[in-house]
């Protein structure tokens, strides 16, 4: 299959809805409205290791989240996770 850049992939579509089906133009038509309105309103931020999208109100959720844990006071210090790692590697060499 050869490659195509953005503006050869528009225009092919453009092309080929005029070939399509009522039913299927109504499918594509919902997929992309669906598609646009979750960009405008909680756009993809980027994706995790599995290709998942990450949206940007569940990025700030969690990034609150975080943000509040540590307020607690629920983190460890640099010193003490120097200190734990020693224990990891002094497990792995035994």
């Amino acid at each position: 299959m050869p490659s195509f850049n953005a503006a050869e992939m528009k225009a092919d579509l453009h092309r080929y809805i005029d070939l399509l089906d009522d039913k299927f133009v109504a499918i594509v038509h919902a997929m992309v409205g669906t598609y646009i309105e979750q960009q405008g309103d909680d756009p993809i931020i980027g994706y995790d290791i599995e290709g998942n999208p990450i949206f940007a109100s569940v990025a700030k959720r969690e990034f609150k989240a975080r943000l509040d844990a540590i307020d607690r006071g629920e983190y460890i210090t640099l010193e003490e996770l120097k200190k734990e790692s020693e224990s990891w590697l002094r497990k792995s060499s035994e």
